[in-house]
């Protein structure tokens, strides 16, 4: 609680001299009183003029606590988000089951960062695209995070449904088609590959100058490690999946994510292990930070009128019992 005229707290000595004044003027004789025919013992002896002082010291000095206006705050906040639009375009090609980059392959890297990146962000819309020999989208930009984890959680290499090969192209325009239209203020995508375009109907280099028209960020990331490596292959059994390896050639082309990545304003990344990743999607979460706006209200309630009302009634009560007791009993 606040006051809004503390200075009328300054008529409170005026009030104390009023009271010593008030008590020490002649004071009516004591009396007996006999209510309803009840007689006090002659030894109870009341104080008219400390009762009438008391009463009239109360209601000047509520009066008093009125005229400083007390007030109770209340505060209310405009929070406006302007949020992020996100396309995170994974390669899900089968040398994603590569194995270089420590104890998990690479599509469980990738997925386990993603997933950290999607639960570090709160006001941005996120959406998945996924592609090897061609894309698909697996959720449309969205705030269900839950949602998007869950299918995030689906996707394995070589999965069936998709041909395989690196569609780099083809997987940017698919998620330019799913931001171009965004009102946000902000739209980028997250694209992350582990091989060289190799397939696919649109050039890598035409669907960045395609995101650099419609005012699209890529951050690319180029992940594993170059030459040969020991690749798994699915092998359909009577019992189920099974993998046997052989060794392949992998390549990446950093220049043409690069390429891309400077043409649309946003950055390449060449990563080679797990904790270089992690460090990746930091410096993007940082880069990319969601505007919040904020805007406090204070509104004042006056709580003047119950203390103006409790010094009026007991001013009231003061006269009236002077005036119509304490008089006859004089």
């Amino acid at each position: 609680m606040k006051f809004g005229d503390p200075i009328a707290f300054l008529l409170i000595p005026l009030i104390l001299v009023l009271s010593f004044i008030w008590n020490q003027k002649a004071k009516l004789p004591s009396i007996n009183l006999q209510v309803f025919g009840w007689k006090v013992a002659k030894t109870s002896r009341i104080s008219i003029s400390w009762i009438q002082t008391f009463l009239k010291v109360s209601a000047l000095l509520l009066c008093v606590f009125a005229l400083a206006r007390p007030q109770t705050l209340s505060r209310s906040q405009e929070r406006k988000a302007n949020g992020i639009d996100i396309m995170m375009v994974l390669d899900v090609s089968l040398s994603m089951l590569i194995q270089d980059m420590g104890p998990n392959t690479r599509m469980e890297i990738a997925k386990k960062t993603f997933k950290a990146f999607i639960e570090g962000r709160q006001n941005d819309r996120i959406g998945l695209v996924i592609f090897s020999g061609e894309p698909i989208t697996l959720a449309p930009p969205t705030l269900d995070y839950g949602l998007l984890i869950s299918q995030m959680g689906t996707v394995e290499p070589g999965g069936p449904g998709l041909r395989d090969g690196t569609a780099i192209g083809d997987g940017l325009a698919l998620s330019i088609n799913r931001l171009k239209k965004s009102s946000a203020k902000s739209r980028i995508i997250i694209l992350l590959t582990d091989g060289d375009n190799n397939v696919g109907r649109i050039d890598p280099i035409t669907a960045g100058e395609l995101a650099q028209g419609y005012g699209i960020k890529v951050y690319s990331i180029a992940i594993g490690t170059e030459g040969r490596v020991k690749q798994p292959l699915p092998v359909e059994t009577p019992m189920g999946r099974s993998y046997t390896h052989v060794w392949v050639e992998n390549r990446l082309n950093p220049t043409l994510l690069s390429q891309i990545s400077s043409k649309t304003n946003g950055r390449f990344y060449r990563v080679q292990d797990e904790s270089a990743l992690q460090q990746v999607f930091r410096d993007i979460d940082q880069l990319e930070k969601t505007e919040i706006t904020t805007k406090d209200k204070v509104h004042y309630n006056e709580e003047f009128i119950p203390f103006a009302y409790a010094g009026l009634f007991l001013f009231l009560l003061e006269r009236m019992m002077s005036l119509i007791f304490w008089r006859q009993w004089a």
